[in-house]
């Protein structure tokens, strides 16, 4: 569990704080690796026991943390309806800086709740917000990280 917190903070610490390092991009684009690595080799138990809700991080301030910790980041393309072969895929536009964000705001969550409910609790939310939100932010802002190489 120790080593799973310390990816987690190694990721939202662009969040919350200026963030002073050299290779931020590679960093984070490691630190997202793992983390996807992790996700997708997971098994989690619910945990039937009740717990106090966690505060969910200002969206509003972890935005501007990111937008100082990475200025280069910004909107990009994606393709939608891509595995709808009955539409005709549409060019919309993503955002880096919002992709990152919401991973953060997640991620602070599963942090929270693996520091002061349980185990299972913060591997089944971890779980839970991969599958309906957080996979899709990490996939797009890692094909993001690898459009920005030379």
């Amino acid at each position: 569990m120790e080593s799973f917190l310390k990816l987690i903070h190694q990721i939202t610490q662009y969040g919350t704080t200026p963030v002073v390092q050299t290779n931020t991009i590679v960093s984070l684009k490691k630190s997202l690796g793992d983390l996807y690595a992790l996700y997708v080799n997971l098994n989690s138990n619910f945990d039937e026991q009740l717990y106090e809700e966690v505060q969910r991080l200002d969206y509003a301030e972890v935005y501007a943390h990111v937008k100082v910790n990475f200025p280069e980041f910004g909107y990009y393309n994606k393709i939608s309806e891509l595995l709808k072969l009955e539409h005709s895929p549409e060019v919309v536009t993503g955002d880096a800086l919002d992709d990152l964000t919401d991973l953060i705001i997640d991620l602070s969550e599963v942090a929270w709740r693996l520091e002061n409910t349980s185990l299972n609790d913060g591997l089944w939310y971890f779980n839970t917000l991969m599958k309906i939100h957080s996979e899709a932010h990490l996939l797009n802002l890692l094909t993001y990280l690898k459009a920005l190489e030379p």
